[in-house]
């Protein structure tokens, strides 16, 4: 089947039609959110009309099993080697996970919760966005649960993801979803009093990872972590940015605003009031810029940018007084494109504002190595970011 294309919250509907056509094979996810720079990619495995499976690719039987055995914490590798010494067809998780029951590695009912967990979790990660689906009919894993060779509970399963969809809808307007970016100022790090959430804080929230990413990285429940989080946003300890990429048309109007001010075809220099100072922004974050233009578009001509091509471009085009960069970009390390443009002598004296939401000594020197004029920490106020600049154009 060719990859066919569908909105947000249509992929049930897709699940829907497969299950009653009792299809077996796997169907290959990819989001398609206007907003982020890497897309989503899993797949979920259905047999006789039924989930059995979801995960980023097709497991070997072995694979799964011992991805089995390790979760439920069971000694799994000397009991998984006798299983596929002794088994017929060597990729039937069907034999494998029943030879490996009876020798008392883990139950059915264990197995069957551990995986419809994580289908759970995979299809609620989808849900909401527009996306790419291809099902394919070629199947390797012979996979299915308990004595009768049953699939996942559906009819649990949706029932679990409008329970949990309500949690979420209780975490607003602090927490709008798992995808929401939390971040914390100096000042909030500062006033935090449990040692664990603030070093949970410095090794985790960097101003780009969103509640899933963190989720993930610790093998946790999203749902769960974003409890945590709700808690520690209520004492005032971290803030959030929320991307708006459910409704496709609402982060189009967010970037045309940052695009009417971007370089495309000169179009934004052609329009710039010459008598305005010029400042470039480069950062590849539509919320950010968005606020940039906002706080100094009064006072400043604000160019922006997403990469290094972009902003050497306008550099070379036109007189920039003072340039705000991000400290991670996608095509180029913020230091390292500081370094390249110090090393141009027209921009030898040029100020460089680093904007990042890291705040450590280490980087502060790395920075002022680099060539950096001083930081400014995100999230900041729109005053505080006016005061910088003022520092620098008069």
């Amino acid at each position: 089947m060719s990859a066919k294309k569908y909105n947000s919250h249509q992929l049930i509907s897709i699940l829907d039609s497969l299950f009653k056509k009792n299809s077996s094979g796997f169907l290959s996810l990819t989001t398609q959110v206007a907003a982020w720079q890497k897309q989503r990619s899993s797949i979920l495995i259905l047999r006789n009309g039924a989930l059995v499976y979801g995960g980023t690719k097709v497991p070997q039987a072995s694979e799964l099993c011992q991805k089995i055995g390790e979760a439920l914490k069971s000694d799994i590798k000397i009991a998984l080697t006798v299983a596929m010494q002794k088994a017929t067809k060597p990729n039937s998780a069907i034999e494998l996970l029943n030879m490996l029951i009876r020798m008392r590695a883990f139950t059915w009912q264990e197995v069957e919760a551990l995986i419809n967990t994580e289908v759970l979790l995979l299809i609620e990660k989808f849900l909401a966005y527009p996306g790419e689906a291809q099902w394919n009919v070629n199947l390797d894993l012979e996979l299915s649960y308990g004595a009768d060779q049953h699939g996942l509970n559906w009819s649990d399963m949706q029932q679990e993801l409008k329970h949990r969809q309500k949690i979420w809808e209780s975490y607003a307007p602090r927490i709008l979803s798992m995808d929401a970016i939390p971040v914390v100022t100096p000042q909030q790090l500062q006033a935090i009093n449990n040692p664990q959430v603030k070093d949970h804080f410095q090794q985790s929230v960097n101003g780009k990872a969103t509640l899933l990413d963190i989720a993930e990285k610790m093998g946790k429940d999203p749902l769960k972590v974003g409890k945590n989080y709700l808690t520690w946003a209520n004492n005032g300890w971290v803030s959030f940015v929320e991307i708006p990429t459910e409704n496709p048309l609402k982060f189009q109007g967010l970037k045309s605003t940052v695009a009417s001010t971007a370089v495309k075809g000169s179009t934004a220099i052609a329009n710039i009031d010459r008598n305005l100072p010029i400042i470039l922004s480069v950062d590849d974050s539509p919320i950010i810029q968005v606020s940039i233009k906002r706080a100094l578009q009064e006072d400043y001509n604000v160019l922006v940018a997403d990469k290094a091509a972009e902003a050497l471009k306008i550099l070379g085009e036109v007189q920039v007084e003072l340039m705000l960069l991000d400290l991670t970009m996608p095509d180029i390390d913020g230091l390292e494109f500081c370094k390249t443009v110090r090393g141009m002598p027209k921009f030898r004296d040029l100020p460089i504002v680093m904007v990042t939401a890291r705040d450590g000594i280490v980087n502060k020197m790395k920075g002022h190595i680099a060539g950096t004029s001083r930081y400014l920490t995100k999230p900041f106020q729109p005053e505080e970011l006016r005061e910088v600049v003022r520092q620098y154009i008069k």
